[in-house]
């Protein structure tokens, strides 16, 4: 039976192509502790129920990485079918608009974005892009505030240098894109050894709840974001200091958004 589309949405009746670019923790490996490892099962069962082509990076330095998405985009230009959808996902440790490779080198989000922009990916030209760039963006907690507090007027260094950064940054931007970051700018992100991170693992809860395919992707990412703030997380701070502690801290996902029409992501079968 031909997919119905929905006025004002993308067309998903072609394929649907994804990439995963996957640092693990070498020592949690063995210890069988790699929530890393878990994201990795988590988003490749996302994609055999949304009907994705999914691809596999694992462990590689940040060059190699770099060239993997430049391989991908050139597999996606090169197809003779139609692709209806790109994913490409991260997981590894991270900083301000970087991921962390396997030999700790830096690899800039943009270089994962911007390759498939209508220019050097003309295949994908009018088409769904959606990135989930699941790490850290520096090392700041979010311990809230409480609610009949006064604001500080004297902000930290910290604080400041974060608005500063703010203030000046030009994100990677394409035409047709979601782009999802598992934290503010300068802030961390969440990791569990058992259920993996906190965003992709509110992410996969979100997309496989009851009605979830009757409603487009990005209010989906929003309901995970909701998730997400309301189920705050003890994360260790000044860990293998004597001044080691928990904090809980709310997580928040930032997103980012050219996308010009609806998306839906129905199971193909």
């Amino acid at each position: 039976m031909e997919r119905q589309v929905r006025p004002a949405s993308y067309d998903m009746s072609g394929q649907r192509r994804a990439l995963l670019l996957i640092v693990r923790d070498k020592e949690k490996m063995k210890s069988n502790c790699c929530g890393i490892e878990v994201d990795r099962q988590t988003m490749k069962k996302f994609f055999e129920v949304f009907g994705f082509q999914d691809h596999s990076v694992l462990d590689k330095t940040a060059q190699e990485m770099k060239q993997e998405v430049i391989n991908f985009r050139n597999s996606i230009n090169s197809s003779r079918g139609t692709i209806s959808c790109v994913f490409v996902v991260t997981s590894s440790h991270g900083h301000r608009d970087v991921i962390i490779g396997a030999d700790k080198k830096k690899l800039a989000v943009k270089d994962i974005i911007e390759p498939f922009g209508d220019q050097l990916c003309p295949k994908m030209k009018g088409k769904p892009k959606v990135f989930i760039i699941d790490a850290c963006r520096g090392s700041n907690h979010d311990t809230g505030v409480q609610f009949d507090s006064a604001a500080d007027e004297k902000l930290s260094k910290e604080a400041m240098a974060t608005k500063e950064y703010r203030s000046t940054r030009v994100p990677p931007c394409i035409n047709d894109m979601l782009v999802a970051y598992a934290a503010m700018t300068d802030y961390v992100g969440v990791m569990s050894s058992t259920s993996g991170s906190h965003m992709i693992h509110n992410i996969s809860q979100v997309f496989s709840s009851p009605g979830a395919a009757e409603q487009h992707v990005y209010n989906l990412f929003v309901k995970a974001n909701a998730k997400m703030v309301a189920t705050p997380v003890d994360v260790t701070v000044d860990e293998g200091k004597p001044t080691q502690r928990k904090e809980r801290c709310k997580i928040i996902m930032t997103m980012e958004s050219t996308l010009r029409k609806t998306l839906y992501l129905e199971s193909p079968n």
